[in-house]
């Protein structure tokens, strides 16, 4: 046997699971690829797999791999009487609430958020989770809620200097001053989230604040600001491995090479509506078909809002309901 198979062979879950966990936020793809290389997952201790279950369940939120999701959470959940669950319920719960949210399983969603809140014992865990409740507020457009929860949240992000945090929670905002129509004011909460987002460096948020700005200079026809920003943001998303927001950003400088007086060809309004298809969820679909469609005058697929999808009540979802750790 080579030195280079015994390495392999031998490779020590526990420091694999620590290097997946070192590459989480910066690159979550390569965490991904490092967690799927763990043999024999089972067969290690609760800890461990409890750690390996919840690392590949928050890389697979951030790179929007949902439909790997719901097996992981069959396998977290079978571990519920374990120490190592109960010492880690609170990012369980979380991520499953931010899965449940992301497919439009709204009211479910808010029961394992509100689940998630009762065994919050930490400001950073009850900052978090808020944040999370407020978007599946937002979703259901109820802004008023939306807006109270992220005060509650940027107070405790503001104490504890959270900026990160404090990025979210701007850049949320700003997506519900879209909804409303207030350009301006999502521009100044975008501006401020980008800002806080690089201090942070967090790759995702800097990419998708950055879009959302860019996309409110199209709208207030700002051609310099867009033009300084763009290069930047473009090189990152080619290099982030989110399809989603390479296809947001794809719509948004389509619109703005439009407004400049370029003729988009038909090839260029077919690559549209194929990359429309690739946003990520009914929300942003229906900003880009409200501003950018309308404006380059392109027929895109009516977007499905659904507020009220029923989740299949799991074995594990029951356990949820009861809340009983």
């Amino acid at each position: 046997m080579s030195t280079l198979s015994t390495a392999s062979s031998n490779t020590d879950p526990e420091y694999e699971i620590s290097r997946a966990q070192y590459f989480m936020r910066s690159d979550p793809e390569q965490s991904l690829a490092i967690l799927n290389k763990i043999s024999n997952v089972d067969k290690l201790p609760d800890e461990q797999q409890v750690a390996f279950h919840v690392l590949k369940l928050r890389t697979s939120l951030t790179l929007n791999y949902l439909d790997d999701i719901d097996p992981i959470l069959e396998t977290l959940f079978k571990l519920d009487e374990k120490p190592a669950f109960s010492e880690t319920i609170v990012a369980i719960l979380s991520g499953t609430g931010i899965w449940l949210r992301k497919t439009n399983y709204f009211d479910a969603a808010q029961h394992v958020f509100s689940c998630a809140l009762k065994h919050a014992d930490k400001s950073s865990q009850r900052i978090s989770l808020l944040i999370s409740s407020a978007i599946v507020a937002r979703y259901k457009k109820d802004y008023t809620l939306a807006k109270s929860i992220y005060s509650e949240a940027s107070n405790i992000a503001m104490r504890l200097d959270d900026v990160r945090a404090m990025a979210t929670i701007n850049n949320n905002l700003g997506t519900i001053a879209m909804d409303q129509g207030n350009i301006k004011e999502a521009e100044a909460h975008f501006r401020e989230a980008l800002t806080a987002f690089q201090l942070a460096n967090n790759h995702s948020g800097h990419i998708n604040s950055g879009i959302n700005l860019l996309f409110t200079f199209v709208l207030q026809n700002k051609s310099i600001d867009f033009l300084r920003l763009y290069p930047h943001i473009s090189q990152l998303s080619d290099e982030y491995p989110d399809e989603s927001k390479k296809a947001y950003l794809f719509w948004v400088n389509s619109a703005y090479q439009y407004t400049q007086g370029v003729k988009l060809t038909d090839q260029q309004n077919k690559e549209l509506i194929i990359e429309f298809n690739k946003l990520a969820g009914p929300q942003l679909k229906t900003l880009i078909k409200i501003h950018l469609a309308s404006l380059i005058g392109i027929e895109v697929p009516i977007v499905e809002h659904i507020a009220t999808k029923k989740f299949e009540n799991k074995t594990w979802f029951n356990k949820v309901l009861s809340c009983n750790w």
